[in-house]
């Protein structure tokens, strides 16, 4: 990728897929007359702006090359009257920035923030300028530790990629930078409305660290693919090895996090029921949440189903439980 984009996380809508028709609703209810995109880009957001009922459209960007007025939106926003910001702000980690060579070009803006993408720090600087916001960011959002959850309306979660250039997956978030409780935050995916932002949180369920088990164990009996395929009939679960298709043989590394292997206690004439017992609350918990409480993985399944990964704090988690589940313990 051109390391100019790079640095400026630069990725370009070209479908007006993201505008599902919960979000058109919240452009026209916010009566706002300027559609306003602070990281215009190449426009995509703002020349579609007549979709949503408005006229006038104002842009702003870094790269003078793209012709808006520039301006390092990153640093500030100018405020707008009666404008809505409909943008898709840069995206880069401060970890993607020291891997692809590129830091020093954005370490002013992480110096100067506790977050540790610049999308995160850009929806500080948008809420700062304007009462309503539109922005197209990355789904990981709902598991980020941004700090304005309550001044969401809602977060919609695209499975259709409306890029050219990455397939990075992403989601809507609707501000109307009004404080309010997060069981008043709606979650839809796609057009469906799923559940609440507390709601769903409400499912996530956490490890009490009181079980031993050891991942990535190249002696452990109990194997874990912890995330998607693109066939959904191969999907996260847990399974004995030689039932998972992999060549165990080229071992398992320390860092893995998509293959597991794990060495857990459990008695020989148990360890079907363990397994059932693993898979029954992970199915739970993906059927109750839509899938929503899981990483989104990159790609989709070929049923057009966004692909997902268990990270291993939700995974030793189900384990535990399914360990007290056997053994003696709580109910999930």
């Amino acid at each position: 990728m051109d390391k100019h984009k790079v640095i400026k996380g630069q990725f370009f809508t070209k479908e007006h897929i993201w505008l599902k028709k919960q979000i058109i609703e919240f452009i026209k209810n916010s009566k706002c007359d300027i559609a306003y995109d602070p990281f215009a880009g190449a426009g995509d957001l703002i020349k579609c702006s007549k979709i949503y009922g408005i006229d006038k459209c104002k842009g702003l960007d870094i790269d003078d090359k793209l012709g808006w007025n520039k301006n390092d939106s990153l640093i500030n926003i100018p405020h707008v009257d009666n404008a809505i910001i409909i943008t898709n702000p840069p995206y880069l980690s401060n970890y993607s920035a020291s891997r692809k060579k590129v830091f020093e070009d954005v370490k002013k803006y992480f110096d100067s923030s506790a977050y540790d993408d610049l999308y995160l720090i850009a929806l500080d600087r948008m809420l700062e300028a304007q009462d309503y916001v539109v922005a197209i960011i990355p789904e990981t959002f709902i598991n980020s530790n941004f700090k304005q959850f309550n001044r969401l309306f809602s977060v919609t979660i695209l499975e259709e990629n409306p890029f050219v250039d990455t397939d990075t997956p992403v989601c809507v978030a609707c501000f109307d930078n009004k404080i309010k409780k997060l069981n008043s935050v709606l979650i839809y995916k796609n057009d469906e409305f799923i559940n609440d932002f507390q709601s769903l949180n409400s499912l996530r369920i956490k490890s009490m660290n009181d079980v031993v088990l050891k991942f990535n164990d190249i002696h452990g009996w109990l194997a874990l693919r912890a995330v998607d395929t693109t066939n959904p009939n191969d999907m996260i679960r847990f399974d004995f090895k030689n039932n998972i298709d992999y060549d165990w043989n080229n071992g398992i590394k320390v860092s893995s996090r998509l293959l597991s292997l794990i060495q857990i206690d459990v008695k020989d004439e148990d360890k079907k029921k363990y397994i059932d017992e693993c898979n029954s609350i992970l199915y739970k918990i993906r059927n109750i949440s839509k899938d929503l409480i899981l990483s989104p993985f990159k790609g989709n399944m070929k049923n057009g189903v966004r692909r997902r990964r268990l990270d291993f704090a939700t995974a030793r988690a189900i384990m535990e439980l399914a360990y007290k589940r056997i053994y003696g313990g709580t109910l999930f």
